[in-house]
């Protein structure tokens, strides 16, 4: 089994045109459908970076914890409002991301 097979990380909340409408990424695939099906422009270098992270990630040549870092890349590039979320009770996710400083909200 590939170190990088787990396709979860800390969760992310975009704020997709205004507060009541959300979208809360916890994956890979929750990235990818985010970025095919929600996202406000179809280019970007960020953008484009975030798909190919995506994809990079469901080979298993990069940690899904890179994903996470090209979305909100890409999200700050179209200025998509985000926070982090942590899940109090999936503490191993929170350790393997605990170098990033960001604003969390507590489940």
């Amino acid at each position: 089994m590939s170190s990088y097979a787990s396709y979860r990380f800390r969760a992310v909340r975009l704020l997709m045109n205004g507060p009541k409408n959300y979208r809360i990424v916890r994956s890979v695939s929750d990235a990818a459908e985010v970025l095919v099906a929600d996202w406000p422009s179809d280019d970007g270098e960020e953008y484009l970076g975030a798909l190919v992270a995506c994809l990079d990630a469901l080979r298993e040549t990069l940690p899904a914890i890179a994903v996470r870092e090209a979305l909100i890349r890409a999200a700050d590039e179209v200025r998509i409002p985000h926070m982090s979320l942590v899940d109090t009770l999936n503490t191993d996710l929170i350790a393997a991301d605990s170098s990033k400083q960001s604003m969390a909200i507590f489940l």
